[in-house]
């Protein structure tokens, strides 16, 4: 068994989440200052706090795991668990080896997923630089899976093309 927890490695969310406070912030406070409608500066600055809601909830509290599991058969898994923090962890995506079709570095033509293809986003960065592009093949179909392995699981996921 083999587990890695991806760190962030850039900022991007983080900014984000400050740029729209700042704004729902301000839009709170214009309301207070305008004497004429200031319900709509309000609304605004309700529909500015999803955003930061989502991206907290997401990029900033979420954490990722991921754990290489030999089964009985001898058939190895890529587990992926998904955490806030504590010790409890939800199973996300189990995933044999075998069904492992192609394995490609994330590059600016593999950005976003094929058309009639569902790519699931484990990467722990929004709007990552790199990452690892698998394309899956099961009993539902095609897909496609962003993770931010290192390079002992690159090796590993890359070889079994």
């Amino acid at each position: 068994m083999y587990d890695y927890k991806p760190t962030r490695t850039n900022a991007k969310a983080k900014t984000a989440v400050i740029l729209c406070l700042a704004a729902a912030v301000i839009a709170f406070v214009g309301s207070g200052l305008v004497p004429k409608y200031p319900s709509i500066l309000q609304c605004v600055g309700l529909c500015l706090l999803v955003p930061v809601i989502q991206l907290t909830a997401r990029y900033l509290i979420l954490q990722h795991l991921y754990r290489l599991r030999e089964r009985e058969d001898g058939s190895v898994d890529l587990e992926i668990f998904t955490y806030r923090g504590g010790s409890r962890m939800q199973l996300v995506c189990r995933v044999g080896l075998s069904e492992i079709t192609k394995a490609a570095s994330l590059t600016a033509e593999n950005s976003s997923a094929p058309k009639g293809i569902r790519r699931y986003n484990y990467h722990p960065d929004l709007k990552p630089e790199s990452g690892l592009v698998l394309s899956i093949t099961n009993g539902d179909g095609d897909c496609e899976i962003l993770l931010s392995p290192d390079e002992y699981l690159t090796q590993i996921l890359s070889k079994t093309k």
